[in-house]
């Protein structure tokens, strides 16, 4: 199966984008989140209300244009209009017409025959901006989804991760150096081996890796993306 890949979009999609859905005869186009600009600056003359206005047309176009191929849509939500509950109305408004749009937290989804495992943006302490803002509700949301993670992949035979972080130590470092990957998702890629792991979120570490025998692709943002056939 032929998959695109976009990184981050933050308003920007791959160019040429539909010449390369043709020339690829791709099937299944994937988004590891972040579609939004971000962050939200106001341009002169304008409000923070109008500039958000701004910002959800540029979200909405982008999602009419990834779904407009007809092809299924594989997309995970990222840490972009994800922290409010306003937020969450306005991206749910967005998807909710798109019966060809598929996302989830964490959960699995078979398309064509081929299983997709989706955990989306976790915040564990090592990585949190706020370490003393990290709670124990936080923990424990953290272990459900990590066990959950970790069913799936027991039950399901050769997945594809998309994940919006990348694992810990592995295409995760940031500009000062450290590492902000997820930890969860290490263990269980460990654990498993699945074929795959696509994810973002740390545009500085783009790249491609191996741990074990799973190839791991951190696509990047701002109209990176790379075509897998799976």
């Amino acid at each position: 199966m032929k998959l695109l890949i976009i990184g981050d979009p933050h308003g920007k999609l791959p160019k040429n984008l539909s010449t390369i859905i043709k020339k690829n005869k791709i099937e299944v186009i994937i988004c590891v989140g972040d579609i939004a600009p971000a962050p939200i600056i106001p341009k002169k003359g304008e409000t923070f209300e109008q500039a958000c206005k701004r910002v959800e047309k540029v979200f909405k176009k982008i999602i009419d244009k990834l779904c407009s191929y007809k092809l299924p849509f594989v997309t995970l939500r990222g840490n972009v209009y994800t922290n409010t509950k306003k937020n969450n109305q306005v991206t749910h408004k967005i998807f909710f017409p798109h019966k060809n749009l598929y996302t989830k937290k964490t959960g699995r989804l078979k398309i064509k025959g081929e299983i997709f495992i989706l955990f989306d943006m976790i915040y564990e302490k090592h990585s949190f901006r706020n370490p003393k803002g990290f709670k124990q509700k936080d923990y424990l949301f953290n272990n459900i989804r990590g066990k959950k993670l970790n069913k799936m992949l027991n039950e399901s035979e050769d997945p594809v991760i998309l994940s919006h972080a990348p694992p810990y130590g592995y295409l995760d470092k940031i500009d000062s150096g450290k590492h902000v990957g997820s930890k969860i998702l290490l263990r269980a890629i460990k654990k498993h081996q699945p074929r795959y792991v696509f994810c973002g979120h740390i545009h500085e570490a783009k790249g491609k890796v191996k741990i074990g025998k799973t190839i791991v692709y951190n696509v990047g943002c701002c109209g990176d993306y790379v075509v897998v056939d799976v």
